[in-house]
Protein backbone atom coordinates (compact mmCIF):
# COMPACT_ATOMS: atom_id res chain seq x y z
CA UNK A 1 0.00 0.00 0.00
CA UNK A 2 1.13 3.36 -0.86
CA UNK A 3 1.46 5.78 2.23
CA UNK A 4 -0.81 8.42 -0.33
CA UNK A 5 -3.29 5.57 -0.32
CA UNK A 6 -3.03 5.06 3.13
CA UNK A 7 -3.95 8.66 4.26
CA UNK A 8 -6.85 8.29 1.93
CA UNK A 9 -7.89 5.85 4.88
CA UNK A 10 -7.00 8.15 7.31
CA UNK A 11 -8.81 11.04 5.89
CA UNK A 12 -11.99 9.29 5.04
CA UNK A 13 -12.14 7.74 8.88
CA UNK A 14 -11.44 11.04 10.01
CA UNK A 15 -14.43 12.68 8.38
CA UNK A 16 -16.80 10.48 9.38
CA UNK A 17 -15.45 9.00 12.98
CA UNK A 18 -12.89 11.83 13.86
CA UNK A 19 -9.38 11.20 14.90
CA UNK A 20 -9.11 9.15 17.39
CA UNK A 21 -11.16 6.89 15.04
CA UNK A 22 -8.76 7.27 12.17
CA UNK A 23 -5.62 7.09 13.90
CA UNK A 24 -7.03 3.80 16.12
CA UNK A 25 -7.54 2.95 12.06
CA UNK A 26 -4.19 3.76 10.64
CA UNK A 27 -2.73 1.82 13.84
CA UNK A 28 -4.47 -1.53 13.12
CA UNK A 29 -3.19 -1.62 9.58
CA UNK A 30 0.05 -0.86 10.61
CA UNK A 31 -0.28 -4.08 12.74
CA UNK A 32 -1.06 -6.24 9.36
CA UNK A 33 1.05 -7.94 7.28
CA UNK A 34 0.52 -4.84 4.53
CA UNK A 35 3.62 -2.79 3.56
CA UNK A 36 3.42 0.60 3.29
CA UNK A 37 5.53 1.74 0.74
CA UNK A 38 6.43 5.57 1.73
CA UNK A 39 7.48 7.01 -1.28
CA UNK A 40 6.85 7.22 -5.19
CA UNK A 41 9.89 6.01 -6.80
CA UNK A 42 10.06 6.75 -10.50
CA UNK A 43 8.96 3.51 -11.43
CA UNK A 44 5.60 3.59 -9.72
CA UNK A 45 5.80 7.77 -10.81
CA UNK A 46 5.69 6.57 -14.75
CA UNK A 47 3.11 3.89 -14.41
CA UNK A 48 0.80 6.06 -12.52
CA UNK A 49 0.80 8.43 -15.32
CA UNK A 50 0.60 6.14 -18.09
CA UNK A 51 -2.37 4.11 -15.54
CA UNK A 52 -4.64 7.14 -15.05
CA UNK A 53 -4.59 8.43 -18.63
CA UNK A 54 -5.16 4.96 -20.37
CA UNK A 55 -8.21 4.41 -17.56
CA UNK A 56 -9.04 8.14 -16.47
CA UNK A 57 -8.49 6.94 -12.95
CA UNK A 58 -8.18 9.30 -9.98
CA UNK A 59 -4.65 9.71 -8.75
CA UNK A 60 -4.47 8.23 -5.91
CA UNK A 61 -6.00 5.03 -7.70
CA UNK A 62 -3.35 5.09 -10.30
CA UNK A 63 -0.78 5.14 -7.58
CA UNK A 64 -1.87 2.29 -5.87
CA UNK A 65 -2.30 0.07 -8.90
CA UNK A 66 1.35 1.24 -9.99
CA UNK A 67 2.60 0.16 -6.62
CA UNK A 68 1.34 -3.53 -6.73
CA UNK A 69 1.70 -3.79 -10.50
CA UNK A 70 5.69 -2.38 -9.41
CA UNK A 71 6.02 -4.94 -6.22
CA UNK A 72 3.93 -7.58 -7.75
CA UNK A 73 1.70 -7.19 -5.13
CA UNK A 74 -2.16 -7.92 -4.94
CA UNK A 75 -4.62 -4.80 -4.60
CA UNK A 76 -7.61 -4.30 -1.81
CA UNK A 77 -10.38 -2.42 -2.67
CA UNK A 78 -13.39 -1.31 -2.95
CA UNK A 79 -13.59 0.99 -6.45
CA UNK A 80 -15.01 -1.31 -8.49
CA UNK A 81 -16.34 1.86 -10.84
CA UNK A 82 -12.92 3.18 -11.74
CA UNK A 83 -10.80 -0.08 -11.48
CA UNK A 84 -12.95 -3.09 -12.73
CA UNK A 85 -11.48 -2.27 -16.29
CA UNK A 86 -8.08 -2.76 -14.80
CA UNK A 87 -8.87 -6.19 -13.56
CA UNK A 88 -10.41 -7.38 -16.96
CA UNK A 89 -7.18 -6.42 -18.56
CA UNK A 90 -4.91 -8.81 -16.20
CA UNK A 91 -2.95 -6.22 -15.03
CA UNK A 92 -2.85 -6.99 -11.49
CA UNK A 93 -4.67 -9.13 -8.85
CA UNK A 94 -7.21 -7.61 -6.92
CA UNK A 95 -9.05 -8.15 -2.98
CA UNK A 96 -12.64 -6.70 -3.16
CA UNK A 97 -14.03 -5.85 0.01
CA UNK A 98 -16.85 -5.32 -1.25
Amino acid sequence: MNKINLLEVYYDDYRTHGSAAATAMIEKIRRTPITVVPEINDDIFFEAGRLKAAYKISLADSIAVASASIYGAALITADHHELDAIEAAGRIKFFWIR
